[in-house]
């Protein structure tokens, strides 16, 4: 059973005659996406949690302080500047999207469906995501949260118009790449936030605890200082028109809407819309008529012309101190999507779809792809189990594991859950990922495929 809403437009031109036929769907692909939302589900494994609650235990039973602290630093976000592992799940999850869009485009275009009934698709696709996004966000609290920040309401906002550049060529969607990340840029360093609100901004910090000098003033150089946290003119857009909509929960009744935690902004969803257009240029390449082995040096070089263009444009991101001859054209922040970040991120998410197409693609190991194409393939599922189910199967295999240890006089409570054992964290994270693996592999057996 398929639940399908909304696919791709048709392009102005007429479709490339390898897409007039059945085109194979990409191993490749399908792997990449359920390695990234497997990465996603896993929280990180609790890996940096774990870490910062028993250094010392750790380190004094003998095991390596540097992987430690390696793997906590990946499987984290960065405060500010800077890039780990996990902040490239979401630029892959939005690259992705991209990507797919030819593909979809191409089979909607075979089964003769008309252009106005294909936008409406597009349409209808951008606002479901949005409203799932909407109704993610608010999950558990006692009013809807309009804050659209999160992965699916991002790409929700951004899809119509990567959308309607789907068969326009690459050399319009790189122009509209620049034009989009170089427009932003030039709003951000022209943008000072008032003084008044500066002011009044800095008493609400001290009010919650923060101290706005290490909240705020990342930057201390007066042009980095444009992409300072709670600062930058994406936050000051959030705090006019947030504040527009009235607040109803009961804890913000009467209170002015000042900053998003983390300091992400709604308006990422501008720059971001960058990444997705660099995915419809690798999805236009992957369908396209060259060799396997074409498309993938295609992909390794675009992937390394854009992270050595990201390096050269921000020093702060090397890893090393470059002192007073480092420079910045804009630095590389995920949490506001910088024109650098969009261009960083996607250098590192081209390389890895190269390896992964040169894998299962080229190589065709299909076997050791196939525990992430059962989750690739009902990516927005396993995304909603992640979401809402989380929690529910953590309680409810503590509560049968007690059973079973009572009954059977084993000891997998102490293994899983107990906060005695440093590692129960991780070892529960793991736990419940595989449940929820096990149900997307059911779908999988079944045929139960849910697209947006």
């Amino acid at each position: 059973m398929t639940y399908s809403i909304g696919k791709q437009p048709e392009p102005p031109q007429k479709l490339p005659v390898e897409t007039e036929k059945p085109t194979a769907r990409l191993t490749s692909l399908d792997a990449f996406r359920g390695f990234v939302m497997l990465l996603m589900a896993s929280e990180g494994f609790h890996l940096a949690r774990v870490w910062n609650r028993h250094q010392s235990e750790i380190v004094s039973s003998g095991q390596s302080q540097m992987l430690w602290e390696t793997l906590a630093y990946q499987l984290s976000h960065v405060p500010w500047v800077g890039c780990a592992l996990w902040d490239l799940i979401q630029p892959a999850f939005m690259f992705m999207v991209g990507v797919s869009m030819p593909f979809s485009y191409a089979k909607r275009a075979r089964q003769g469906q008309h252009w106005f009934g294909r936008f409406l698709h597009a349409v209808i696709r951008s606002l479901v995501l949005i409203l799932l996004g909407v109704f993610l966000y608010s999950v558990g609290d006692p009013m809807t949260h309009f804050k659209l920040v999160n992965v699916l309401t991002q790409i929700g906002l951004g899809y119509l118009f990567v959308y309607l550049l789907v068969g326009r060529g690459q050399v319009v969607q790189v122009i509209a790449i620049l034009f989009i990340l170089g427009g932003y840029g030039y709003w951000f360093y022209n943008y000072t936030i008032p003084e008044p609100e500066r002011i009044d901004l800095y008493a609400y910090l001290e009010e919650e605890g923060y101290d706005p000098e290490e909240e705020v003033e990342i930057f201390d150089d007066e042009y980095s200082a444009h992409w300072n946290k709670h600062t930058n003119a994406a936050a000051g857009f959030d705090r006019k028109w947030l504040n527009k909509p009235p607040r109803f929960e009961e804890e913000f009744r009467g209170k002015k809407f000042w900053v998003n935690t983390g300091g992400y902004t709604t308006l990422n969803f501008i720059p971001s819309i960058a990444t997705m257009i660099f995915g419809l240029i690798a999805g236009q390449l992957l369908i396209g008529t060259e060799t396997k082995r074409r498309k993938c040096r295609m992909l390794f070089g675009w992937g390394f012309l854009l992270l050595v263009a990201g390096f050269l444009m921000d020093t702060h991101i090397w890893p090393m101190d470059t002192g007073d001859w480092g420079w910045t054209v804009c630095p590389i922040v995920k949490r506001i999507w910088t024109p650098t970040w969009a261009i960083f991120s996607a250098g590192w998410v081209f390389l890895m779809m190269a390896v992964f197409f040169l894998i299962f693609d080229i190589l065709n190991v299909k076997r050791l792809g196939f525990p992430l194409v059962v989750v690739g393939m009902n990516s927005i599922a396993f995304y909603l189990m992640a979401s809402l189910m989380h929690g529910f199967i953590a309680r409810n295999l503590e509560t049968h594991m007690t059973t079973i240890d009572k009954v059977f006089q084993t000891s997998l409570i102490p293994i899983f859950f107990s906060e005695k054992n440093v590692y129960a964290p991780i070892n529960e994270s793991i736990l419940v990922l595989f449940t929820m693996w096990l149900i997307a592999l059911w779908m999988y057996r079944h045929k139960f495929f849910i697209r947006v």
